[in-house]
């Protein structure tokens, strides 16, 4: 299973959520901690075509991560609502 490691604006921009999607996205972390790529049919994610890294799809938020295989690691680098973290 994959370590999910949060960067302190996820952290920030996560607790400001309300509680029902605070759950949500907290469900969504967890299915993404079993498989972080896009072969895995419960998440919506999808490979960044100008850089590096994945987006998932949690309703309007989108975050950004990459994955370090070597350690188990997925670094969650940005959250924001859809049209902002573009």
């Amino acid at each position: 299973m994959y370590k999910i490691v949060l960067h302190k604006r996820v952290i920030k921009f996560i607790s400001s959520r309300n509680p029902e999607d605070k759950k949500r996205i907290k469900e969504k972390f967890e299915l993404l901690q079993l498989n972080p790529y896009p072969s895995n049919n419960h998440l919506d994610l999808k490979k960044m075509k100008e850089s590096i890294g994945f987006r998932l799809r949690v309703g309007n938020y989108r975050f950004i991560f990459d994955v370090e295989d070597e350690d188990l690691i997925i670094y969650m680098e940005k959250g924001d609502n859809r049209g902002d973290i573009y």
